[in-house]
């Protein structure tokens, strides 16, 4: 199914020198002040960075969801003495392994009279095979957990432009491999693909590209739900940002041989997390042109995408997967997804 072209694309072709570019901070004191943003995942790394710059421009407030509370106090502390800018940051707690953490967290954004934007970069990259909720756990944390928040607190977010009369931002932290799957593409059953992707047998040896087919996932899911809810019906804008090679930790449950490697490559061509962390920003800041759009290196690049994923048959894997993903989270959450629509 789908994933038809070899032909390189663009985001191949234009790789090493997209990653090697001084990328620009996309906002500033005056577009920052008073507002309100949630950054998920962001006791280190990318969401750490972003929230720092956040802080520094202004923001009346940063919530960090984190699942390890301790490691986001720390992280709270230290960015508000390096800042100077002191009680700007909430650290709520957020497991995307438990889909009742997920809920709980949105339900307390839920009581949030403004946010500005949310920025869903929690993740993870597992290279063994471990069970989260019923699904391989990166489908759980990559996929399933970011998409039950994200059409949880649509919702408010909606309710939200209406009354101040702003446009939130939903930004889903992806990955340029997301758009290098096509050989994995290719073995998608041609029903039930989610569930396939849970058959250990088949999958278990494929676990190296697994983080990157989670990321493909989320991505083209992305798209569907952008296109489900535009901005001039919702008044939120929707789009993927993808932070390039960064010098993060998110390779540390990675095996030794996959770490050394991925060393090498960040070594030769990798962003700071700082570096990285922009273009968090710049997705923030993206006009409604980003409207389920992918933004690399600080710009919209729709020209990355391959064709194999917007050709009539990548149009059908698109709708199949969203279909399938809507009736798992309305599983979950029964009505979750129609209330995106309603709204």
């Amino acid at each position: 199914m789908g994933a038809k072209s070899h032909k390189p694309s663009k985001a191949q072709a234009e790789l090493v020198p997209n990653q090697l570019k001084d990328l620009p901070i996309a906002l500033t004191a005056e577009e920052c002040r008073g507002k309100t943003y949630i950054v998920t995942g962001a006791n280190g790394g990318l969401g750490y960075e972003a929230t720092k710059h956040l802080v520094r421009l202004e923001a009346a407030k940063v919530i960090i969801g984190v699942r390890n509370a301790e490691a986001g106090k720390a992280a709270k502390s230290t960015i508000e003495a390096e800042t100077n800018r002191k009680d700007k940051i909430e650290v709520w707690d957020l497991d995307l392994a438990s889909y009742g953490s997920v809920k709980a967290f949105a339900k307390k954004v839920e009581s949030l009279e403004r946010i500005d934007a949310l920025v869903l970069n929690a993740g993870a990259l597992i290279s063994a095979w471990e069970v989260k909720e019923g699904n391989e756990s990166n489908i759980t944390i990559n996929v399933m957990s970011n998409f039950l928040l994200a059409v949880s607190v649509l919702p408010h977010l909606q309710a939200i432009a209406k009354q101040h009369e702003i446009k939130p931002h939903l930004v889903f932290v992806g990955s340029v491999g997301g758009l290098f799957t096509g050989e994995q593409v290719k073995k998608f059953s041609k029903t039930d693909i989610l569930d396939d992707l849970n058959d250990q047998a088949k999958w278990k040896r494929d676990m190296p590209d697994r983080y990157t087919v989670s990321k493909f996932l989320e991505h083209i899911a992305t798209r569907e739900l952008a296109a489900l809810v535009p901005v001039s019906e919702s008044g939120v804008v929707i789009n993927v940002v993808d932070p390039g090679m960064c010098k993060t930790n998110l390779t540390r449950n990675v095996s030794f041989f996959d770490r050394i490697k991925g060393w090498l490559a960040k070594a030769a061509m990798g962003r700071t997390a700082e570096m990285g962390s922009r273009t968090l920003i710049h997705g923030i800041a993206a006009s409604e042109e980003s409207h389920g759009k992918y933004l690399t290196a600080c710009e919209i690049r729709e020209d990355h995408i391959p064709e194999w994923m917007t050709d009539e048959s990548g149009k059908v894997l698109q709708k199949q997967i969203w279909t399938e993903l809507a009736e798992r989270l309305d599983k979950i959450q029964p009505g979750v997804v129609a209330a995106i629509i309603q709204n």
